[in-house]
């Protein structure tokens, strides 16, 4: 009889644990989303993952590698996927595209993936790309005219240098070859008889 009342008890057991975690994850049904969800090129977007109930740590994975970059506080990186710590069942990372058109990002356990987002990603406008580089060139115009200037007054202190280092050792070079000449021409003489 123990065994009888024992197994009945165990079916009910079984059965409240069973269906307990599955009323709970009907309630807290995961999902992500993306603020905001049409970015372009080089500009980023937040991710967050709610409903993710007991999960300690969340994995946001990508299809394509060439996608994009994940990054945050706490997030671990590896390769197309990015692990980040839940807090209240609930995950967040920036995302940063580097390819246009539709990304898909996925969140799950690492094993099994429980919601995605579809971010929309354009190349970046063409009135954009000309405003950038305009100061450049300006800048770098007056780089040069700054240099030309500086050579175009030389410093005294490096013209001193240049004195010191040119004219000296070539003056003493002229006054060896000089003397050079007059002993070579006093040994002749004397040969000579003169």
């Amino acid at each position: 009889m123990r065994i009888r009342t024992s197994l009945p008890t165990l079916v009910v057991l079984l059965a409240a644990l069973v269906a307990a975690p599955s009323a709970a994850s009907a309630a807290a049904t995961p999902s992500v989303t993306a603020e905001p969800t049409s970015v372009s090129l080089g500009e980023t977007t937040t991710l967050t993952a709610s409903g993710l109930g007991g999960l300690e740590t969340a994995t946001f994975g990508l299809a394509d590698i060439d996608s994009g970059a994940f990054a945050g506080e706490g997030v671990e990186v590896s390769g197309t996927s990015a692990a980040v710590p839940v807090s209240g069942g609930t995950a967040v990372v920036e995302f940063t595209p580097t390819r246009a058109g539709d990304v898909v990002i996925a969140v799950g356990t690492g094993e099994s993936a429980l919601a995605q987002v579809t971010v929309t990603v354009s190349a970046a406008t063409a009135t954009s790309a000309p405003v950038t580089p305009t100061p450049s060139p300006s800048v770098s115009a007056t780089v040069p005219a700054t240099d030309d200037s500086a050579q175009a007054e030389p410093d005294t202190e490096a013209e001193a240098g240049r004195f010191t280092f040119v004219l000296i050792p070539l003056i003493a070079a002229a006054i060896v070859v000089v003397g050079g000449v007059i002993v070579v021409t006093r040994g002749r003489r004397r040969r000579r008889g003169d």
